[in-house]
């Protein structure tokens, strides 16, 4: 069961991520919940940044649902494998900026919880998959 859940999770995160970056890109003002949380709407500069982000997240996404056998994309596994072990270690490095760094307390009260919630998802589903 927990193994459904973390996969669950594991999967949804980085598609949610994908979402919230992709309204940045257009304008929505949730950068404080982003990338240090100093501007409300991002600067175009802090937009390419977004949309770099989004196209890993989606790729992230897509990583673990081959990963868990719900469908191909199409790499091999083992570059799966070292795209969803790099995204672990952003999520304990998002742990540590985000908890630590950051002076945003939206990006700390609401960011921190998600990166470890997505950090512990992503081992589980590293270690039984």
């Amino acid at each position: 069961m927990i193994l459904y859940i973390a996969n669950f999770i594991s999967v949804l995160l980085p598609f949610i991520f994908v979402f919230l970056h992709c309204l940045l890109i257009f304008g929505a003002p949730f950068g404080e919940y982003v990338l240090g949380g100093y501007n409300k709407v991002l600067p175009l500069k802090k937009r390419i940044i977004s949309g770099i982000f989004s196209l890993l997240f989606l790729f992230t996404g897509l990583s673990y649902l081959q990963r868990i056998k719900f469908f191909e994309i199409g790499i091999s596994n083992e570059i799966i494998n070292i795209s969803l072990v790099l995204y672990t270690i952003f999520l304990g490095y998002a742990i540590i900026a985000n908890g630590l760094l950051t002076k945003s307390k939206k990006e700390k009260y609401l960011m921190t919880p998600i990166s470890i919630l997505g950090f512990i998802c992503s081992i589980v589903v590293l270690y039984y998959t």
